[in-house]
C-alpha cells in the first residue's frame, strides 16, 4: 500500500539509486550522515513502530541500505503527508503536491517532463477507473489473482510491483494484468506513478532544493521540508530507530551496503556507530563504469577501517535489466570485467560474496563457475532470477544461499513461487530497504523482517518461529554472526 514509490526520490518514499552504466552520467554524491541526527520519535503518520510488527523472536536483516533508510525515515518525519494516500490528503497538502508536480491528471507530465506525458487515451488503462461492481467476471478474477478484494480495489490500494519493467513482471503477472486491459505501453507510462481515480502520483522528484521554483520551495516548506531534508542531508538517529522502530531487543542486526563511491563512507560510519550494524563493501554492477584503481583502494581502506564489522564483499555482480544500457555490449563487457576483478580480490581475502544478478543468469553463472571455489559462501541477494538459476546455484555451490526480499509479501506470483521452491535451509531474508517494497508500508526498513518471516511461513506452511530460527541459523552460517 501507499503511494510513496519504493524506488522513489529523496523526497518521496525512498532515495533512488540511479541506473548507471558506462554510457550514463553519474548523479551528484549523497551527503554525509549528519553529526546530529534526528529522532525517529518525531515521525508523523507512518505507524511503522516496533510494536506494530508481529513478534516472531530474534531476527536479522541480511541486506539493506541503511543510510538511505535513515534519510527516508527523517523525510517522513518532517513531511508526514508522504505517509498518506492521495484520498487522505488535506486540501492544503493536495495543493502543495500539485504545486510540486507530484499529482497530475491523465496524460499530464510530471515535473515538466512533457515528452513523457503522452495522451490520456493512448496511455491510460480505463479498467483502473472502474468500481468493483463494474468489473467483468474475467476482470474480477484477474484482480483477485493479484490480491485484490472489493475494499482494496475501490480504495485504490497499490498491490503491484513498482519500478519493474513489463518484461520483468513474469508470465503469470503479465497474463492477469492483460486480462485487466494492461499493456506494455500503459504499464510503462504509469509505472513510476499510480493511476488513482483519474489522477497519477509520482514522488520520484530528484531535483535539488535550489532547482525548485520559488512557488515549489514554498509548497515543499509548507509540507514540512527544509532544504536539508529535501536534499537528503539529514538522517534519523540510528539508536532511536533500532529501539523504537526496528524491533528493539528482537532486532539482532543488519548488514548495510557500501557499493559505490557515494555510499562507502556512509556505510563505514554507520557500521562503526552501532554494535548491531554490520557492513559489506564492493562495487554495484550499475556503478561498474566508475570502477578504477582509486575506487578499489577506497573499498580496501573501508574494509580495513571496519575490521570485524566488515562481513562480506559486495554487493557486486551483473545487471542487464536497464531497458537501454542493459542491451549495450560494451556495458555488459565492462560489468563482467569489474565482477571478475572484484572476485580476484575477495576470494584471497576470504570474504563471503554478496552477489547481485538481474537479467544476467547465464553470465553470472559462467563467471562464478570460472572464479569461485565450489564450497565458497555466497548470498545471492534479493533474488529475482529463474528457478533454473536458483537450482543450479544450490546444486553446484552447497554454501550458496538465496536472498528473499519483502517483495514476496506483494501480489507477486514469481517471488512467491521462488519462496515455495527454495529449501528453507537455503534462504536468507532481507529488506533491500528502502528500495524494495513490503505490503502495507509506504517504505521498507530492517524492522519489517518479521513480516517477511510471516509470509514465508504462510507460503511454506511452517510455524513462524521455526522460520525465524532457521533464518538466524542461515545468517550465522554465511556471515558468522
Amino acid at each position: 500500500g501507499g503511494f510513496g514509490g519504493e524506488n522513489g526520490s529523496g523526497n518521496g518514499a525512498s532515495p533512488r539509486r540511479a541506473d548507471m552504466s558506462s554510457e550514463a552520467p553519474r548523479p551528484s554524491p549523497q551527503p554525509p550522515v549528519p553529526e546530529a541526527p534526528q529522532s525517529v520519535s518525531e515521525r508523523g503518520g507512518e505507524g511503522q513502530s516496533a510494536s506494530s510488527v508481529p513478534k516472531v523472536g530474534a531476527f536479522f536483516d541480511s541486506h539493506c541500505h541503511l543510510e538511505e533508510v535513515l534519510q527516508t525515515i527523517r523525510r517522513h518525519a518532517v513531511a508526514p503527508s508522504l505517509n498518506k494516500h492521495v484520498h487522505e490528503l488535506s486540501g492544503e497538502e493536495l495543493r502543495c503536491w500539485r504545486a510540486l508536480g507530484w499529482v497530475k491528471g491523465p496524460g499530464e507530465a510530471f515535473n515538466g517532463d512533457e515528452e513523457a506525458a503522452g495522451s490520456a487515451d493512448e496511455f491510460v488503462n480505463p479498467t483502473w477507473e472502474k468500481l468493483w461492481n463494474e468489473l467483468t467476471p474475467q476482470e474480477a478474477e484477474a484482480a483477485v489473482g493479484l490480491g485484490y478484494d472489493e475494499a482494496a480495489w475501490n480504495k485504490n490500494v497499490w498491490l503491484l510491483p513498482r519500478s519493474t519493467s513489463w518484461q520483468d513482471l513474469g508470465d503469470e503477472l503479465r497474463r492477469r494484468l492483460t486480462m485487466l486491459g494492461e499493456s506494455p505501453k500503459t504499464w510503462a507510462k504509469w509505472n513510476g506513478g499510480v493511476s488513482v481515480t483519474g489522477v497519477a502520483v509520482d514522488l520520484n522528484d530528484l531535483r535539488s532544493w535550489h532547482a525548485l521554483y520559488p512557488r515549489e520551495q514554498e509548497a515543499a516548506a509548507c509540507l514540512g521540508f527544509t532544504p536539508a531534508t529535501w536534499n537528503n542531508e539529514e538522517c534519523a538517529d540510528i539508536a532511536d530507530c533500532i529501539s523504537n522502530m526496528f524491533g528493539g531487543t528482537d532486532f539482532q542486526g543488519c548488514i548495510t551496503q557500501g557499493c559505490d563511491a557515494e555510499s562507502l563512507d556512509g556505510a563505514k560510519r554507520l557500521a562503526l556507530s552501532h554494535p548491531k550494524v554490520f557492513v559489506s563493501f564492493g562495487c554495484h554492477p550499475k556503478a561498474a563504469w566508475s570502477y578504477d584503481d582509486a575506487l578499489e583502494q577506497k573499498i580496501i581502506q573501508c574494509i580495513k577501517a571496519c575490521g570485524s564489522k566488515m562481513l562480506a564483499w559486495g554487493e557486486f555482480g551483473l545487471d542487464y535489466s536497464h531497458p537501454h544500457f542493459g542491451r549495450v555490449a560494451g556495458n555488459r563487457r565492462r560489468q563482467r570485467e569489474v565482477f571478475a576483478r572484484q572476485l580476484d580480490l575477495a576470494i584471497p581475502l576470504g570474504y563471503p560474496l554478496v552477489v547481485h544478478s538481474r537479467a544476467a543468469d547465464r553470465d553470472t553463472l559462467r563467471v562464478l563457475r570460472r572464479k569461485v571455489p565450489r564450497d565458497w559462501k555466497m548470498h545471492i541477494h534479493s533474488f529475482r532470477g529463474s528457478i533454473h538459476f536458483m537450482e543450479a546455484m544450490i546444486e553446484e555451490f552447497p554454501n550458496a544461499y538465496i536472498g528473499l526480499p519483502g517483495i514476496v509479501t506483494m501480489a507477486d506470483p514469481d517471488a512467491q513461487e521462488l519462496c515455495r521452491r527454495c529449501p528453507l535451509e537455503k534462504l536468507l531474508l532481507e529488506t533491500d530497504s528502502p528500495y524494495l517494497p513490503l505490503m502495507g508500508h509506504t517504505y521498507s526498513h530492517p524492522g519489517l523482517i518479521p513480516e517477511v518471516i510471516r509470509k514465508v511461513a504462510e507460503l511454506k506452511a511452517v510455524p513462524e518461529r521455526e522460520v525465524a530460527a532457521m533464518m538466524r541459523r542461515n545468517v550465522r552460517a554465511v556471515y558468522g554472526i
